[in-house]
């Protein structure tokens, strides 16, 4: 009997699934698990031995880090991939239940098909048509329910919550000397509400429109995202989950108030991709079956016109975003076939020559000069200097002559931090001889692989780490200085300009602070995980794994250009949340769409 129970437990976890029932899954899922296994043994030593290699200095040693790295990845990787397994399969643990819901989604099929020609189901759908809303009611009820929760936060953060980069572009503003460092769009966007406030004689209310129209957009691009997933009839949980997110997860909110680009620009990265799925996945459809068309989502002219509004608007918002683009588009156009593919090539044209004309305009009005380019020598640096730090006297002498020139021994002892490039980069000599920097750095690495190695990974932790917490902490931590999970701090502008911070809710503020700056969400096991970077980052794999699995193969088209976009994260000086942010937004509403129908 006791064997009996323990069978019919195995039966129905994930492991019984993945190890016995189908191979296949067990295939796709061991892509899964396979690499969060590596990141979480990888990130493990790298966090407590501060190197991957493991310590010793002798040959056996490293083979024995190696072989115990080996085995722990293997252990892992199994409870990993039946996890992911049971999402792969839509939550179902057998095939056999499967079946039988097959068979009686089948049987169910052939009642209503009959009861139709006798007339009996055509009263039945009817009043099931009834019950649906129209998609632009259920847009305007999740959006203004969602802007009515964030109420509460901004009175809180009145007027703003003025922090990471506003300072250095409302100095733009002010001087009319503009860079494009920042996207120009949002400087002058920013810059259009600060100037509202010194004509109405208080900076702070302009600061406090500029607030509300933001939290209005916001909620209104949200609130069209779970009316995506009601047209796509899916689960009324899994919407009210989602609006539940986006209305009160303390990130949404506190961040729907922020002066960085990150917000807007995460609004219309999440637009781009569901208008791209809509044109994608919802015509044309692969393996000569028919397609699934639901109410309004059928992509015709004015889907085609949105996508590329959106696709403009978010490569002006963000100028990692073109290179994301560029890489995106063609994959996306060799994976189309047909009417589609012509399309798409249509829209990407039409893009890029509009975004090329805006970002020229923009530049030809403000005079603007061009950004540094030190931001794209972010990881180099670090590996640079990291090698200075860790390896100093093993550095051959010429190699550190030359290094000297770029990375002097004077200060890159007491700056290197190795989850912030910044201290670096900011200081680094590179105006003068940049092909010679690039070419020691070369040098540099060939001779200290292993540390290069460990700086590029040190420096992307939060990514791909589920446990990193460096993330929340890299600036400092604490509500005095309004460092931490999220910034909060009040930039301090010239005399006259000041933004004052005025609560009217100081207690909510108080509790709000306790999340994002004392980063208090530490301290609950598995809601920590939601505020996780690398959460989303899995969750984006485990979406393109389970397509795969699903022989969806045309799903994984609309999130070529958020992987691409993530990736380019991986040359970043840091990792901060506002940076995964367009992920963290986008990838809870496009993963529903891979359940199966009626699900």
């Amino acid at each position: 009997m006791k064997n009996e129970k323990k069978m019919s437990y195995m039966q129905k976890s994930g492991i019984y699934i993945l190890l016995v029932e189908n191979k296949r899954l067990f295939c796709h899922a061991l892509l899964w698990g396979i690499p969060f296994a590596i990141s979480c043994v990888l990130g493990w030593r790298l966090v407590h031995e501060g190197t991957i290699f493991g310590g010793g200095g002798s040959a056996a040693a490293y083979v024995g880090s190696f072989l115990l790295s080996l085995l722990e990845t293997a252990i892992l990787s199994v409870p990993a991939a039946a996890l992911a397994a049971v999402f792969m399969r839509g939550g179902k643990t057998s095939d056999t239940a499967a079946g039988e819901m097959c068979a009686v989604s089948g049987k169910a099929q052939t009642k209503h098909a009959s009861n139709t020609v006798t007339g009996e189901g055509v009263a039945v759908s009817g009043k099931a048509q009834e019950r649906r809303r129209p998609a632009w009611q259920a847009w305007l009820f999740y959006s203004l329910l969602i802007f009515l929760c964030r109420m509460p936060v901004f009175l809180a953060y009145y007027p703003s919550v003025f922090a990471y980069d506003a300072e250095g572009q409302l100095y733009q503003v002010l001087a009319g000397d503009y860079s494009t460092h920042h996207p120009l769009l949002h400087t002058l966007f920013l810059g259009a509400f600060f100037r509202l406030g010194i004509a109405c004689g208080s900076v702070s209310a302009g600061m406090a429109v500029h607030s509300v129209v933001q939290m209005a957009l916001m909620a209104c691009a949200f609130g069209w995202a779970v009316s995506f997933l009601y047209q796509r009839q899916i689960s009324g949980r899994v919407r009210a989950a989602l609006l539940l997110f986006f209305a009160v997860f303390p990130a949404n909110s506190v961040l729907a108030l922020s002066t960085t680009k990150d917000v807007l620009f995460a609004a219309f990265v999440l637009l781009y991709t569901l208008y791209l799925y809509r044109i994608v996945c919802s015509q044309n459809p692969e393996d000569g079956q028919r397609a699934v068309v639901r109410e309004g989502e059928k992509a015709g002219g004015k889907e085609m016109a949105a996508c590329v509004f959106w696709a403009v608007l978010m490569l002006l918002f963000r100028n990692n975003a073109v290179y994301a683009f560029v890489v995106s588009a063609p994959i996306v156009y060799i994976g189309l076939g047909g009417r589609t593919r012509r399309h798409y090539l249509y829209m990407t044209l039409l893009t890029l020559v509009l975004y090329g004309a805006c970002a020229f305009s923009l530049k030809a009005v403000t005079h603007a000069q061009n950004g540094s380019p030190r931001e794209m020598l972010s990881v180099p640096l670090q590996q640079m200097a990291r090698t200075r730090v860790e390896a100093e006297e093993e550095i051959d002498p010429s190699i550190r002559q030359e290094l000297e020139k770029y990375i002097p021994s004077e200060w890159v002892f007491a700056a290197y931090n190795p989850h912030l490039a910044d201290p670096v980069k900011s200081r680094a000599v590179i105006h003068d001889d940049p092909a010679g920097l690039i070419r020691t750095w070369i040098k540099l690495g060939l001779a200290h692989p292993a540390i290069y190695i460990d700086a590029f990974l040190d420096n992307s932790l939060g990514l791909w780490y589920l446990w990193d917490t460096s993330h929340a902490q890299v600036y400092g931590i604490g509500t005095e200085s309004g460092f931490g999970y999220l910034s909060t701090d009040n930039r301090v502008m010239p005399a006259g300009f000041e933004v004052e911070e005025r609560s009217l809710l100081p207690g909510l503020r108080v509790f709000m602070e306790r999340i994002v700056s004392d980063n208090a969400y530490s301290r609950i096991p598995v809601v920590r995980l939601l505020f996780a970077p690398a959460l989303y980052w899995w969750l984006l794999y485990l979406y393109l794994v389970t397509a795969f699995y699903r022989r969806k193969y045309r799903e994984t088209l609309p999130i070529v250009f958020l992987t691409a976009y993530c990736l380019t994260l991986l040359l970043s000086p840091t990792v901060l949340a506002r940076y995964i942010y367009p992920l963290m937004v986008t990838i809870p509403v496009i993963l529903p769409c891979l359940a199966p129908d009626g699900e």
